[in-house]
């Protein structure tokens, strides 16, 4: 299809050549129909690749063939004029207006940055930006070419000089996206646009230089360029180079933040030259240009900050189910270990001590087997509920340790103070009478193993939590609903607070 297409490029290029060597000038109606029929074969190829390309990337090759299309107006209203006559020169500024009108498709693809969530708000400030160049051109260029200085060379110049100073700025930025973007769709897509762009820019200050000398009749050819080289760009398969090149993460942010900026410049720059032959608009249009730029800035800062916030909220989240059991919702192994070993840490500093109470469900086995594990299951959520919700302090840690057992760590507290503790848990885990049909006690129980942490203490939390771990395995052997403490803790602890047995736990507190 593509050799297709340029065959028909190359049979229009060389028919226009023919056409204005024998028509003997270059606005000829035949040559000038010619330049239609090229330009519509370039709008066409970027139509096709505009379907063929991926939703995301579709509305910058719309927006390529909008600002190929305007060209076809200008070039149709220069034909209009040869055909009815131009008295005023209103259709010859009109045409003008149409060649400038293509800047403001080109100006919103290299400074948008097509990201999906951009807000609406930064969307329609670039519209608005792009349109109000589209104004001041109509205004710079009508003043001058229909008023009195229509006869002025210098003022012709001048509007000549702007039309290049945006053509290369449009042309400068479209290359600095290209090496900018990180996918290859957007890099070939870029590869056109910059193509076209800088080709018409060059082509464009030539034809405007040389017809203020008077058109030879090869010089309708000239406009025929971009657009020759914009349908073979697309309709060609994508340089290898494209594929090769990929830019950083910095590289590529970096020009996306800057490429709006080329919006406000240019409406600057056409607002500083409107305000020499009308004073109030140029200035008011230059203070446009740059309040709607801290705007944009604004908008963006403002979605960046909430984007921020909500990841951070995001990872506060994670880092909260990352350190909770699934089932129960109260900690689990990881954030168990963590916090021990800062209380271990801490204690041993500051001689505060910890203790620990390894904590399990009686008889949690014939539990499971007598009721099913969905019971089971619900058992386990009803008492780590109770656990973390027995007047524990903030700074304390009731975790899941692995099936149905528990742990509390208890910062900054002595063995007393413990054995306390584990007698409410106790108590409060039969208050709740969840129905055990193989448990003696008809209702579920717990059993206790209590360590607390002395100047001997290895910091390793392994270490205490065997140590807690031997006194829950007594308490279970000594008839379970129970606690008992660790070894070391019944050498130093008083008499009373030795071999504690389940009639002890049912003591009001």
């Amino acid at each position: 299809m593509s050799l297709r297409w340029i065959g028909l490029l190359a049979a229009l290029l060389v028919a226009h050549l023919a056409l204005a060597y024998h028509v003997g000038q270059a606005q000829g109606v035949l040559p000038q129909l010619v330049v239609i029929a090229v330009q519509g074969v370039a709008v066409g190829a970027v139509v096709v690749r505009w379907r063929r390309s991926p939703p995301l990337i579709r509305s910058p090759w719309l927006l390529l063939a909008i600002a190929a299309f305007m060209q076809i107006l200008w070039a149709a209203t220069n034909l209009l004029a040869v055909v009815v006559g131009d008295v005023g020169g209103y259709l010859t500024a009109l045409g003008v207006v149409f060649s400038g009108l293509y800047m403001i498709p080109c100006m919103f693809m290299v400074a948008r940055s097509f990201v999906q969530n951009e807000p609406r708000v930064v969307v329609m400030l670039d519209l608005i930006l792009s349109c109000l160049v589209a104004v001041l051109l109509y205004r710079l260029v009508t003043q001058i070419i229909s008023g009195p200085l229509a006869s002025d060379p210098s003022s012709i110049y001048l509007i000549i000089h702007h039309a290049d100073a945006v053509d290369f700025s449009l042309a400068a930025m479209a290359i600095l996206r290209l090496l900018g973007a990180r996918g290859f769709r957007w890099r070939f897509f870029y590869f056109a646009a910059a193509t076209y762009v800088l080709v018409n820019a060059i082509v464009a200050a030539v034809y405007n230089r040389v017809e203020m000398q008077g058109l030879p009749w090869w010089a309708g050819s000239l406009v025929d360029i971009p657009y020759a080289c914009l349908a073979i760009v697309t309709m060609r398969q994508p340089p290898r180079f494209l594929r090769a090149y990929h830019p950083s993460l910095a590289t590529s942010q970096t020009i996306v933040s800057f490429a709006p900026i080329m919006l406000s410049l240019i409406i600057l720059m056409l607002g500083i030259s409107v305000s020499r032959i009308s004073f109030i608009p140029g200035v008011l249009a230059a203070s446009v240009s740059v309040i709607f730029y801290g705007l944009r800035v604004a908008f963006i800062q403002s979605r960046n900050l909430d984007m921020q916030r909500a990841i951070d909220q995001t990872t506060h989240r994670l880092q909260q189910q990352v350190g909770r059991d699934p089932l129960t919702g109260i900690a689990n192994r990881a954030a168990l270990d963590t916090r021990l070993q800062e209380v271990l840490e801490e204690g041993l500093r500051t001689g505060s001590y910890c203790s620990l109470l390894m904590i399990d469900i009686d008889f949690f086995k014939q539990y499971n087997d007598s009721l099913g594990h969905i019971a089971g299951d619900a058992c386990l959520v009803k008492v780590a509920c109770a656990l973390s919700s027995s007047q524990l302090r903030a700074r304390d840690l009731v975790a899941r340790y692995g099936g149905e057992e528990f742990v509390v760590v208890l910062a900054d507290t002595s063995a007393e103070a413990a054995l306390e503790v584990a007698k409410r848990l106790i108590a409060t885990i039969e208050r709740l009478q969840i129905v055990h049909p193989r448990c003696p006690q008809g209702h579920v129980t717990v059993s206790i193993g209590i360590a607390t942490q002395t100047h001997d203490t290895s910091i390793d939390p392994v270490a205490l939590l065997e140590d807690a771990d031997r006194a829950l395995y007594r308490a279970k052997s000594n008839g379970r609903n129970r606690y008992e403490v660790a070894d070391d803790m019944k050498s130093d602890a008083p008499a009373a607070l030795r071999g504690v047995g389940a009639t002890d736990s049912a003591l009001p507190f």
